[in-house]
Parts: structure tokens; C-alpha cells; sequence
């Protein structure tokens, strides 16, 4: 009912029949009582109940309620459909079933602190959802009282906060990385620091500091307080110049070097140095500039290193290398000097040699009847003198040959050189009693004229070296392969090589004179015994020497020689 035209009442009206002294209806009575106090407050409710179901569908939360105790009871939608839970299961505290076991006994006892002292309840827990899955809540409950104060329920709202704790775990997770990998840089960062100055601070072979714009020192390392002779707090404060000598300055040469440093980066220099007492050293400097932000420069590195050892063997070695062009120039001139004597041996002191010779034969031919047999013998003597010294003269000029032959290298088979060699020497062959085994020797790139050489006075040796007791017997054999197989020291290990073998069972030699053999006019045996000059295996190992080989030598008395000769190949 409306009164006045703002006011807005509400009534309850009782309508009830009123009946005559016959029981029967003759009109209706009204009881009409005011509810607008009470019509507001419901609708006031009303409103309220839907806002707060607004608000709880706006944060998807869930809502419930427990009894007095802090008991679930009655029809709860919401929980049954978050969690899959039937009625039964959820009533008084079956709804604890849904969550988390490690959740359970704290949330129950906080629960129950909260109902005993009837305060607001808050929480987090994890619900296994009705999809079996677990997702973390925020809960918060609060308790409703009676107009006497009493406790008469409880209203709770689960709100699903999985998103906001997975984020937060996730970004909890990368703050922790990235402070850890932030702390691991720093201490890296640190470390390195540290370790920069540290070995700034304690190289003594480098002198290292920095420079500012205008090039005056501001730092400065042991090294060059070693190497410059002065103390840090000498020299910081003061220009670099200061190491440079007089002429070095007149000549505007450090500020020169740090314009260059600034104009492409870097500056690198050797030159004579001043140390603090005045004496010079050579130094090795290489000036680097410095740059800001904005690639200016505001300042310069300088490592000096001292090379003054360096620099005295330098200059040693141009100076030795001067006195060996200046030997060698003498060794020239002592070549062709004994060029000049080969020559002369070839052809003027051969000359008288086959004079005396041919006189000698004619007197013999046919003065004998009219020399006494002491005449005779004399003679002889003189005869064999004679083309002992023909043979010498001949050995020493083979001997020069070898070393100023043309080394004209070819591929030769070794077989086919043996073959030319056994038919040169037939006839000594034939008078030992002498046989040459070989078969498949190498093909090697060699000299073919004093390989030929080589074979021809080795085989040579073996045939003046037989044995009397027993013909004679050469073996000649080859083997290719690298240095590390063959038992000698002298050779490379990853180099190839050609293993030629000659021995014999001649008469051999103590092994004592291995070595000695080679040498020059080394002879083991008298001239009564054995004739010779001693120079035929000296040319066999300067031929050796030429191919860059090596060859050894091995013997036993009355029981033979042997010659290893290795010549590298490929």
C-alpha cells in the first residue's frame, strides 16, 4: 500500500470469513499488519546473497558451509562437484578425504583453533579435483553468530588459485636460476677479477700498465718495476716518455706511437729502452688503446717485454753468419785450390808416373841379362812403388769426385746396377772363386754413377777380404719400411727407408774398428798382407753421407763382414 507519494510500506494482510448465526459466509475480515521493516531487510538479503554469489563466481570460487562444530552437513553442491565426493562421503569431516596428505593434519588442526576461538579461517590446501587431478585452494571461512552472540554456522569459499601458484612456482623457480646464475657470474666476474690483477700484479717478464689520454702512468705491475727499475710510486703520476732515450724524444717518438695506437687500435715497436740507473734494454712494445661506451679513447695499455737476450743473439748469429759467409767463401776458395790439385794429379804428376813405369818395364824386358838379381830386385821394388802411387793418386781423385759430382738424382733399379757390377768384376770373381747371391732389391732415387761406385768397392772389399779356407760367398739384400722398425738410433722413426745389406764370409774384422773403418787411409792390415790405400770405404760412406743415409759396419774375426746402408725414400 502506497501513503504519500515518497513513503513505500509494506503489509501482511490475514483474510478470513465472517459467517452469520447460520454458519454461513456474509463477508470477509482483514487483519493488516506492517512488514516493511522486515520487507526491506529480506530484500536487502536478497540483494547481498546475489552480490556475494557474483562476487564468488567472479573469482570461481566454490562456496559451503559447516555447522557449528565445524562440521559439513546438509547438501554442498559446490564441493561435490569441485571434488566428485557424494553426499555421504562429505558430511562431518569426510570432505578431509579430498585433500592432499601432507595438507590434511595441519588443515584440520588449524580448523579446529579457528572454530574453538571462533575467528576468521585462512588457508591453502590441495583438493583432488573430481577429474583426479590435485589443485591448490585459498580458503577462507567465516564464522555467523546469533543475535545473542552465539556461533550458528559457518560460510567458507574455496577459491582455485593452481594458475597463480603454478606462475608463482614457475616464476619462484626462475628468479631462483637467475639468481643463482646472477651469483655465479658475480663470483665468476670476481674470480676473474681477482685473477686478472693478480697476474698483472705478478708477471715479472712483461711490464704492463696503462696510460691515460696524454700518457702519463697510472698503473703500473711488478714486471715493470723488474724490467724499468722503477718503484709504482715513482713513476705514476709522470709521463711514459720517461723510458724513451734522447733521441727517441727529440724525435717526438712516444707521442707518435700513442697517435697511432688511437688511429688504428694499436701500436707495435722495438727499440732501445732507458731504465731508471740509465742503462738500455731492448723492448718489444705493443700499445693498445682503450674506449668508453661511445668509442672514444680515454686511455692506453702498454705491454713492454725485454728482448735485449733475444736482440745479443740476434745480433751474434748476424755476426757469425757473417764470419761463415766469410769461411765459406775460404772454403770456396780452398775447393777450387784443390780442384787445381785434382788436376794436377790427373794429368802432371800421372804423366811422370807412367814415364817411370814404362821405363822401368823396357829395362826389365831387356836389360835383365846385365842386372844382378839384387839389381833385379830393386827394380821390382821400385816398379811396385810406382803403381802403388798410381793408385793412390787415382783413390784420392775419386775420392774428391764424390764430393763435387753433379748429384743428378734417378729411380734406379739396384738389381740391374748388381748386374753391371758382377760383370765388371768377372775376372776377380772368377779368381776367388766367388759367388753373388741377390734377388728383388729395391728401386731407389739415387746417383746412379756413385751408387754404381758404392757397390762396385764394397763388393770390391769382400773380394780383397776372402778367406783362403773357403770360396767366397756376397749376399745382397733389401728391405723397405720406416726408421722405428730397424734397430738404430740414428734414424727417423716416421721416416721411410731402403735396407740395403751387403755381407760376406770373409775374413772379417775385430769389432772394435766398427767405426774407425771409414776413416780416411784407415787401413787394419799391413801391405804385405793386403794392398791397398785405405780410402775405398771412406768413399763409400761419403756417398751415403750425400744420399743423406747412414751405414754401419759389423764384423767378426774369420767369420765375415756386413754393411747396413739405409736411404731415405719417398
Amino acid at each position: 500500500m502506497q501513503e504519500g507519494k515518497s513513503t513505500l510500506k509494506y503489509y501482511n494482510f490475514l483474510l478470513y470469513p465472517q459467517r452469520d448465526i447460520n454458519n454461513e459466509i456474509d463477508g470477509i475480515g482483514i487483519i493488516a499488519t506492517e512488514v516493511t521493516s522486515q520487507a526491506l531487510l529480506n530484500s536487502r538479503i536478497k540483494e547481498s546473497e546475489q552480490r556475494f554469489q557474483a562476487a564468488v563466481q567472479a573469482v570461481k570460487g566454490i562456496v559451503w558451509t559447516n555447522n557449528a562444530k565445524g562440521e559439513m552437513e546438509g547438501e554442498q553442491k559446490g564441493w561435490a562437484e569441485l571434488t566428485g565426493q557424494k553426499y555421504d562421503e562429505y558430511q562431518g569431516y569426510g570432505w578431509t578425504k579430498a585433500i592432499h596428505p601432507d595438507d590434511v593434519e595441519s588443515n584440520i588442526k588449524a580448523w579446529k583453533e579457528a572454530v574453538a576461538e571462533i575467528k576468521t579461517f585462512n588457508f591453502e590446501h590441495r583438493v583432488k579435483t573430481a577429474d583426479g587431478n590435485w589443485r591448490a585452494f585459498s580458503i577462507r571461512a567465516l564464522p555467523l553468530k546469533n543475535d545473542d552472540g552465539s556461533l550458528r554456522e559457518w560460510v567458507g569459499v574455496h577459491m582455485d588459485i593452481q594458475k597463480q601458484k603454478t606462475f608463482a612456482a614457475e616464476l619462484e623457480k626462475q628468479v631462483r636460476e637467475r639468481t643463482k646464475e646472477l651469483t655465479r657470474s658475480h663470483e665468476l666476474l670476481k674470480k676473474s677479477e681477482e685473477r686478472y690483477h693478480l697476474m698483472v700484479e705478478e708477471v715479472q717478464d712483461y711490464a704492463i700498465l696503462y696510460l691515460n689520454r696524454k700518457g702519463i702512468v697510472e698503473n703500473w705491475n711488478t714486471g715493470a718495476e723488474k724490467i724499468k727499475g722503477y718503484k709504482a710510486s715513482e713513476i705514476i703520476g709522470k709521463s711514459f716518455s720517461n723510458f724513451y732515450t734522447q733521441s727517441d724524444r727529440e724525435d717526438n717518438l712516444p707521442q707518435k706511437l700513442l697517435q697511432r695506437a688511437a688511429d688504428t687500435g694499436r701500436a707495435v715497436q722495438e727499440g732501445w729502452r732507458v731504465r731508471k740507473d740509465g742503462t738500455l734494454f731492448w723492448a718489444s712494445v705493443v700499445i693498445t688503446a682503450v674506449h668508453n661506451d661511445k668509442n672514444d679513447v680515454i686511455g692506453f695499455s702498454k705491454v713492454t717485454h725485454d728482448l735485449t737476450e733475444k736482440k745479443n743473439v740476434e745480433d751474434q748469429l748476424k755476426n757469425n753468419a757473417s764470419l761463415l759467409e766469410q769461411k765459406n767463401n775460404d772454403l770456396e776458395k780452398m775447393n777450387k785450390e784443390l780442384q787445381s790439385f785434382a788436376y794436377i794429379s790427373s794429368h802432371d804428376l800421372q804423366e811422370p808416373l807412367r814415364k817411370i813405369q814404362t821405363l822401368i818395364s823396357h829395362f826389365i824386358d831387356k836389360e835383365t841379362p846385365n842386372v844382378t838379381e839384387n839389381g833385379k830386385h830393386t827394380l821390382k821394388r821400385i816398379q811396385v812403388s810406382a803403381l802403388r802411387m798410381q793408385t793412390l793418386i787415382n783413390d784420392l781423385l775419386a775420392y774428391s769426385r764424390t764430393g763435387n759430382a753433379g748429384k743428378s738424382y734417378e729411380v734406379t733399379d739396384l738389381n740391374k746396377m748388381v748386374e753391371n757390377v758382377k760383370a765388371d768384376l768377372k775376372e776377380e770373381l772368377q779368381q776367388k772363386n766367388a759367388k753373388i747371391e741377390w734377388a728383388h732389391l729395391c728401386e731407389v732415387n739415387i746417383i746412379p754413377f756413385q751408387f754404381s761406385q758404392l757397390l762396385h768397392n764394397l763388393i770390391s772389399n769382400s773380394l780383397k777380404f776372402a778367406s783362403a779356407d773357403r770360396p767366397l760367398q756376397i749376399r745382397i739384400e733389401s728391405h723397405t719400411g720406416k726408421g722405428a722398425e730397424f734397430n738404430n738410433e740414428s734414424l727417423s722413426g716416421a721416416k721411410n727407408y731402403c735396407h740395403i745389406r751387403i755381407s760376406d764370409n770373409g775374413i772379417g774384422f775385430d769389432p772394435r774398428y766398427s767405426l774407425k773403418i771409414f776413416e780416411l787411409f784407415q787401413r787394419l792390415h799391413s801391405n804385405d798382407e793386403f794392398t791397398g790405400t785405405g780410402i775405398g770405404l771412406a768413399i763409400v760412406k761419403k756417398i751415403v753421407d750425400n744420399h743423406n743415409g747412414i751405414i754401419t759396419a759389423h764384423g767378426e774375426l774369420d767369420k765375415g763382414a756386413s754393411f747396413d746402408i739405409y736411404i731415405p725414400v719417398g
